[in-house]
Order: C-alpha cells, then sequence, then structure tokens
C-alpha cells in the first residue's frame, strides 16, 4: 500500500473543498463553466481563456456583439474604384474625375500648396514626380481597414486610399522608394512596414530628398 507524507495529506484534505467548491462540474463546449465561489462563469480553454462573465447569456452575448462589429467594420470598407487622375495638387495629394480629393495613404511628401508653410526642401521635385506618375491616368484605388472608423477621410475631408496604376505600381510606395517623400507612420495602416522598409532602402542609397536635404531626424 503506497504511504503519502503526513504534510502532503494535511495539504490536500485543507484545499480540496475549496478546489472542488470553486471549479466544480467540467468545463462546456466554450471551455467555461461556473464559479460556485465568486458567482460567476469564467473560461479556461479556447480563445475565451482568462474571461470572466456574469453568466454564460452573458458571454454569448459580448460573442455576438464583437461578431456584429466585424462585420459592421469589414463592410464599411469600400469595394476597389477605378478612377482617372484629373490633377496634381502636390507629391501626396490627387483629384481624380468628378473633382474627389484622394491623400495617399502612408506616405508624406515635402510640402509645396501648405497655407502656413514655404515650400520644403524637394517638394517640387515630389509633386512633379507625382505628376509624371499619376496625372491622366486611369488608377485603381483601394482602401484600408484602419480608416474605416473615420469613413475614409482624413480631418480635411481628403479621401484616404492606395492608388495603383495600370502596371500595378503602388504609388504609395513608389514615392518612398524613389525618395520623393517618407513614409507617415503616425497611424497604423496595412502596409506601414513595408513602406518602412522602402524608406529604409530610399535612406541606404540616398535617393532624393536623403541625398538633397540631407534629412538628419529619424522618421
Amino acid at each position: 500500500m503506497t504511504r503519502f507524507p503526513r504534510r502532503l495529506v494535511f495539504l490536500w484534505v485543507l484545499l480540496a473543498p475549496s478546489l472542488g467548491i470553486a471549479h466544480s462540474g467540467g468545463l462546456d463546449k466554450y471551455g467555461c463553466h461556473h464559479n460556485t465561489t465568486a458567482g460567476d462563469y469564467h473560461c479556461h480553454r479556447g480563445v475565451l481563456a482568462g474571461h470572466r462573465f456574469s453568466s454564460q447569456t452573458a458571454m454569448l452575448a459580448a460573442r455576438a456583439a464583437e461578431r456584429d462589429a466585424a462585420r459592421a467594420a469589414r463592410a464599411s470598407v469600400p469595394a476597389p474604384q477605378v478612377r482617372t487622375v484629373t490633377r496634381v495638387v502636390d507629391g501626396d495629394t490627387l483629384i481624380l474625375d468628378g473633382g474627389e480629393r484622394v491623400r495617399l495613404i502612408g506616405v508624406d511628401t515635402p510640402e509645396t500648396v501648405h497655407p502656413r508653410k514655404s515650400v520644403q526642401c524637394f517638394g517640387t521635385e515630389a509633386s512633379k514626380f507625382t505628376k509624371r506618375l499619376a496625372q491622366g491616368q486611369t488608377v485603381r484605388l483601394e482602401f484600408d481597414q484602419a480608416n474605416a472608423h473615420v469613413g475614409h477621410r482624413d480631418k480635411y475631408q481628403r479621401t484616404l486610399a492606395y492608388v495603383y496604376l495600370s502596371d500595378g505600381r503602388l504609388i504609395n510606395r513608389e514615392i518612398i522608394r524613389q525618395g520623393y517623400g517618407h513614409a507617415y507612420t503616425h497611424y497604423p495602416f496595412r502596409y506601414l512596414e513595408k513602406f518602412r522598409a522602402a524608406e529604409r532602402e530610399a535612406r541606404r542609397n540616398s535617393r532624393g530628398l536623403w541625398r538633397e536635404c540631407r534629412l538628419t531626424a529619424t522618421r
């Protein structure tokens, strides 16, 4: 017959009742159960592990609300659009057919038309570069889930978009890669890391403004 140390037997007798009360019964299909000591419903397994609710009903309602919110967010992203660029305002802003003004997501170019700033170093070159790429071209606009909460518009009511040329090049990234702007990373967006990598490449190769303007600030 196996004999256990008296100290272990004593601890088991002391703790077993409380463990049994706190976690009586098995887990349900959600990996959760009712905690009869605390009077709540909590989860040990799956995506809900570590979460507590007042009841199973409350948990199911919370999950349904999350699913509804996710569906609403997906639905709020417009389908891609094929449009024509009628004018380039500056390096990172375009005007499309119908007069819609578009701000390129994730890229910032030196100012040329800001009402309170003078023309910045390489701003004119950046505007000319974007004009050569895009003006008069048929382009494809795509939108980012990260901007759904603001209706895909910035504070100036410009449409926030990725703009693709007919050959597949993404204008937003091409501006950064060629050294006519830098990655604008103050807000999250889908291609943030790719744009950062494009900026590092432009810096390494002293392209565009990284050669002419001798920018030293870390973006």
